[in-house]
């Protein structure tokens, strides 16, 4: 089976993450992948990066103007990208998250009758409003997705509310369930945390009401606990506001930022017991995403804590391997993360988590439930 996926984001942002991992996985199945995507854009500051290939997966990046208006950046891009998708004879065009970068990934189907699987993995346009993206970048994107999960002929949905969601929208279409996964090298033998009470958060810090609610009860969990730490590893728009915030609570002596850390980098600060912080608010942006660094957090042995939102609760088997507690309500925050950083059996629950990642969330288990959705055995 050869495989065609187009993307919108450089091939090592964090963007295009799971449509790489998913190629890499259906690449040592035995499948033809190729990936078309940009050399720079925003993910690597407009840096061009030439690849050619990664794991066996080639690699193809059409020319573009290398500026920060992305109006004038695409536009050979997008000409390039087309004849792409017309000369390339592919099984299948694989499209992740719809944006005016990628959708002209259709015109194979138009001419050459390609079918097309379209990937959503949350709601794009939704995600841009909240992190205050321009209204006509957005106006594109909603109409990318609209237009994109009408006219493919088949769907890929990362969580239970996505396919609800499409499925009372478009009956008849095929959609499949594809949360996302963790690549087999996180399974490397678990190491112990040095620390004996802290907590991890590895994202994008680029909207307040995610981590707003652990610094606002960490004094509290400072107070019980003194040598109580917390690891913050990303960067965003936000991340000033909460340096600047750990200042006026007090506790920036028990608060690590890091900024960006490359994929292995952060891997490495990702110790069995630690806590996995992915306390998110009740929206539907969170209902609809799956949240990869859950899966990534247990694969290591990090105990996630979550709110009971959207698919979160299934994701540690209903708190089996992980905790939970009720959104949007900063006492249970504190109850939950007490209880969590003085429970017991944590190391017991790291290694459950990190088994039952194993089982349920493995890309290379993924990849091949897709391909037998794609193309079932007779």
């Amino acid at each position: 089976m050869k495989i065609t996926f187009m993307v919108s984001g450089n091939i090592r942002s964090n963007f295009v993450y799971r449509s790489m991992a998913l190629a890499r996985a259906l690449h040592k199945l035995g499948h033809e992948v190729l990936i078309v995507a940009p050399k720079a854009d925003k993910y690597n500051n407009f840096t061009p990066e030439t690849t050619r290939s990664i794991d066996g997966v080639s690699v193809l990046q059409p020319f573009q103007f290398v500026t920060k208006r992305m109006e004038i950046n695409f536009l050979p891009y997008l000409f390039g990208a087309t004849m792409i998708a017309l000369r390339k004879k592919s099984d299948f065009i694989y499209i992740y998250k719809p944006t005016p970068v990628n959708i002209v990934g259709f015109i194979a189907k138009l001419f050459k009758k390609t079918p097309i699987i379209v990937d959503m993995d949350d709601l794009g346009s939704e995600v841009m409003k909240i992190e205050g993206h321009p209204w006509f970048q957005r106006k594109f994107v909603e109409w990318s997705e609209n237009f994109a999960t009408k006219h493919a002929d088949r769907l890929v949905v990362a969580s239970s509310y996505l396919f609800n969601k499409y499925r009372r929208k478009f009956p008849e279409k095929l959609i499949h369930l594809m949360p996302n996964g963790v690549e087999a090298d996180w399974f490397a033998p678990l190491i112990p945390s040095k620390e004996k009470q802290r907590v991890v958060f590895m994202g994008q810090i680029n909207r307040k009401n995610i981590l707003e609610p652990l610094f606002n009860v960490f004094p509290a969990i400072i107070k019980q606990y003194p040598l109580a730490k917390a690891l913050i590893m990303g960067d965003g728009k936000d991340l000033e506001y909460f340096k600047k915030k750990t200042k006026e609570l007090g506790i920036d002596s028990h608060i690590t930022f890091t900024g960006w850390l490359a994929l292995n980098a952060a891997r490495s600060n990702l110790n069995a017991g630690d806590i996995g912080y992915n306390y998110m608010p009740d929206t539907i942006t969170v209902k609809a995403a799956n949240n990869m660094k859950v899966s990534q957090y247990m694969a290591r042995g990090v105990v996630p804590l979550m709110s009971e939102v959207g698919d979160l609760p299934s994701m540690v088997d209903f708190g089996r391997v992980g905790y939970i507690c009720k959104a949007d309500n900063l006492e249970a925050l504190k109850t939950a993360l007490l209880r969590a950083l003085e429970d017991e059996d944590k190391m017991e629950k790291a290694q459950q988590a990190s088994i039952f990642v194993a089982q349920q969330f493995n890309w290379d288990h993924l990849a091949e439930d897709l391909c037998q959705w794609l193309i079932p055995e007779k």
